[in-house]
C-alpha cells in the first residue's frame, strides 16, 4: 500500500474515531443532565428533599454504564490472556459459558431500578476516569491528524 493511501486511511480513521468520541461525550453528558433535570423537577414539584440526591445519582448513570463497559472489556481481555497463556499458540480452543436466570416481571423491574442506582454510583466514583480516557484518546487522535496533514 502506498504512503499516500495509508496516510489517508489513518486520517479518516482518526477523524471517525474523534467524531465518535465527541458524540459519546455529548450523548452521555446530555442523557445524564436529562435524568438530573427530570428528577430534580419532580423534587421541586413534590418538595421532597431526597429527589435531589436521586437526581444526582441518576445523572451519573450514563457514565457508570461506560465504566462498567470498560470493566467488562478489561475482564474479558484478562480472561483471554490467561487462556492464551494456559494453552499456548498451537491449539484452537473453544469455550462456551452460559448463565441461567429466572426473571419475573417484578424481578426485572427491581433489577433495572437497582442497576440504575449502581451505575450512578459507579459514575460518581469512576466516571471522571472514563471521561479522562476519552479526552486523552481525542487529543491523541487530533495529534495524529495534525501529524499526517
Amino acid at each position: 500500500m502506498s504512503y499516500h493511501k495509508n496516510r489517508s486511511i489513518v486520517i479518516r480513521n482518526a477523524i471517525i474515531d474523534s467524531l465518535f468520541i465527541l458524540w459519546c461525550l455529548f450523548w452521555r453528558t446530555g442523557l445524564g443532565l436529562t435524568f438530573f433535570t427530570i428528577y430534580a423537577s419532580l423534587g421541586y414539584i413534590y418538595s421532597w428533599p431526597f429527589y435531589l440526591a436521586i437526581s444526582i445519582i441518576l445523572g451519573f448513570a450514563p457514565w457508570g454504564w461506560k465504566v462498567q463497559e470498560e470493566r467488562r472489556d478489561r475482564e474479558e481481555e484478562r480472561k483471554m490472556r490467561k487462556l492464551k497463556n494456559q494453552i499456548g499458540d498451537d491449539f484452537i480452543y473453544a469455550k462456551a459459558e452460559s448463565n441461567i436466570e429466572i426473571n419475573y416481571r417484578g424481578v426485572i423491574f427491581l433489577k433495572s431500578v437497582f442497576g440504575l442506582f449502581v451505575s450512578g454510583f459507579w459514575g460518581i466514583i469512576l466516571g471522571w476516569k472514563a471521561i479522562w480516557s476519552m479526552v486523552v484518546q481525542l487529543v491523541d487522535n487530533i495529534k495524529t491528524i495534525v501529524k499526517y496533514i
